[in-house]
């Protein structure tokens, strides 16, 4: 996620817009569509019930943001963009839950358990036991907080749900949004930090390199 973002809200005057990615000032209107009538107007204290739609202008782009009985609806958003190192696999699967988590949760839930299923394949963990898969990712380095907050969403552990089956009862867009994060997470600790790491070493002279690796020997 870029530094400094702020997640659209039909009730901040200001927010990172989904069309432009600019940090924004937001002009309104809030439509009351009641009855078959219409009301239009800019009052921030009107559209606290229900059958409001809250139309927001970015000042930058000048593109629409809409929210239906405080409802997001458009345009589509990712709440967390995708880690650049993320495998093109899990990747295909993280994009398309984050494209319908505000219109389905609980559908965006299942794919992004389901990416992080295959993220541990690929990572190369390979037990059907997902459990199994991210304890080991834990020895090889992963926070085992990541393992802690995957069992509270059910990736894990004894509150996972079963395979093909979705937890109607409490899959929400938290839950979806909290699932992207530890994706992003495992990601960053698995496969970024090495790669960093590695190429920090490989910037190393020779003659540094040399010695590291005879003191290793040692």
């Amino acid at each position: 996620m870029q530094k400094n973002y702020v997640s659209p809200d039909y009730m901040k005057d200001s927010f990172t817009c989904p069309h432009c990615g600019t940090l924004s000032l937001m002009n309104y209107i809030r439509v009351n569509y009641s009855r078959g009538k219409y009301q239009n107007t800019t009052d921030k204290n009107s559209g606290t019930g229900t059958n409001w739609i809250f139309i927001a202008t970015c000042q930058n782009c000048k593109k629409q943001i809409v929210w239906i009985d405080k409802i997001y609806v458009y345009p589509d958003i990712i709440a967390e963009e995708a880690n650049s190192d993320m495998p093109d696999s899990v990747k295909q699967l993280y994009n398309e839950a984050g494209l319908i988590y505000n219109k389905s949760p609980r559908a965006a839930c299942a794919l992004l358990r389901l990416a992080i299923d295959r993220l541990c394949n690929e990572l190369g963990e390979t037990d059907r036991d997902i459990n199994k898969n991210i304890g080991a990712l834990v020895k090889k380095g992963l926070p085992e907080t990541v393992q802690k907050a995957l069992d509270v969403a059910r990736v894990v552990g004894n509150k996972a749900v079963h395979p093909g089956q979705i937890a109607f009862d409490v899959d929400d867009k938290s839950t979806a949004i909290m699932l992207m994060r530890l994706l992003n997470i495992i990601v960053e600790r698995m496969i970024t930090e090495p790669k960093e790491i590695d190429s920090l070493y490989q910037g190393l002279p020779e003659s540094v390199k040399n010695a590291v690796e005879n003191r290793d020997k040692k």
